[in-house]
């Protein structure tokens, strides 16, 4: 079959490119790229270079950023203290053992070496990426920086991002939003709203376990079952399915089995659908974590004990298993980890 090409029509803007500003950087998650880059087993040095630095370029054309800052996570890094607080599973253990590109180590050098990439031992290179984000916006510089990351926890720092999906420039701003993708069976969004999703859904590519599940209390109650509404519906109304009034016998019944029903009611997993349907109607930081707070409060209760990943028997209220998974989560905007902490204080001191 050939193509007409007289009747082809093509939308430009699926391929325009912004105007390059002056002094803007493209703050890029370099992890990622040293290993798309890195090729495969046949691959020689010469291509791995080639493959980065025209990466670096393309990048920046579609930053329209005139400079670059690549950010590490350095060989041996603590990760900024997460694989010691993590008790409940741990932190990033599904990565050990899986094969990594022969030439990964060197583009990772080259890159070091040839390119300037910073290499963050005290912390991860997405916290990087954060606070170099964060040191524009302080400066009231919000155009001049680029975040260009595919890893999804980085969707909750504010200001400019490379869209991994488009290529295309987003702004994201305060609480902004979260959908879910039913093509991809997964949530995604932008803004803060990200963080709050992920305390409850958890991270699987960190082995992050955010809440098990909500509690059966809350669970009755956003997402009742049928014979649970039907004896909801006898008591209220005192009639059977035929509209008949209820006997004392029939009516004693119900109160029997909607009792039952309650007691044998079962959590609903933290997953990407009941998470979206619990948040659905937050617009800001402080409601997001009330209902957050709400969710692990009624799951873990006053007191909780539990043997942590390394053997060892915890004993801790909802706010500190509550806290345990932001300290993983939160992309942190100075080096400082207990800014997780300030952030949490400040949502929870905001009027609105």
């Amino acid at each position: 079959m050939s193509i007409d090409f007289d009747t082809l029509e093509l939308d430009s803007s699926d391929f325009a490119l912004p105007d390059v500003v002056q002094g803007r950087i493209l703050n890029c998650d370099a992890d990622i790229v040293a290993y798309n880059c890195a090729g495969n087993d046949d691959s020689v040095p010469s291509e791995v270079v080639f493959s980065l630095e025209a990466e670096i370029k393309n990048k920046m054309q579609q930053a329209g950023a005139t400079g670059y800052v690549l950010h590490l996570t350095g060989t041996g890094s603590n990760k900024g203290g997460r694989h010691d607080v993590a008790c409940v599973k741990q932190y990033q253990a599904s990565r050990a053992g899986k094969p990594k590109p022969r030439l990964l180590e060197f583009a990772r050098r080259y890159m070091t070496t040839n390119m300037g990439a910073i290499n963050h031992m005290d912390q991860e290179a997405d916290d990087g990426l954060a606070q170099t984000q964060q040191e524009y916006l302080d400066r009231g510089e919000r155009d001049l920086c680029v975040l260009d990351s595919a890893d999804k926890d980085l969707r909750m720092v504010q200001g400019l991002h490379l869209c991994p999906d488009t290529g295309k420039i987003v702004d994201v701003q305060g609480y902004g939003s979260c959908w879910y993708d039913a093509e991809k069976s997964k949530t995604t969004g932008w803004g803060t709203s990200f963080f709050w999703h992920q305390l409850l859904m958890g991270d699987t590519a960190d082995d992050i376990p955010g809440l098990p599940a909500f509690s059966a209390g809350i669970s009755m109650r956003l997402w009742p079952t049928a014979p649970l509404l039907e004896q909801e519906r006898r008591l209220r109304s005192g009639t059977m399915p035929t509209g008949k009034a209820m006997t004392q016998k029939q009516s004693d019944a119900a109160a029997v089995k909607y009792q039952q029903i309650l007691d044998e009611y079962k959590t609903k997993p933290c997953g990407a659908v009941s998470v979206q349907s619990y948040l659905k109607d937050c617009t800001t930081d402080k409601q997001a974590l009330a209902l957050v707070e709400a969710a692990y409060d009624d799951y873990y209760g006053d007191g909780y004990e539990f043997t942590d990943w390394r053997g060892k028997l915890r004993s801790r209220n909802s706010f500190q298993m509550l806290t345990e998974q932001a300290f993983l989560l939160w992309m942190r905007r100075v080096n400082d980890p207990k800014d997780c902490i300030n952030f949490l204080k400040e949502t929870s001191n905001a009027t609105v």
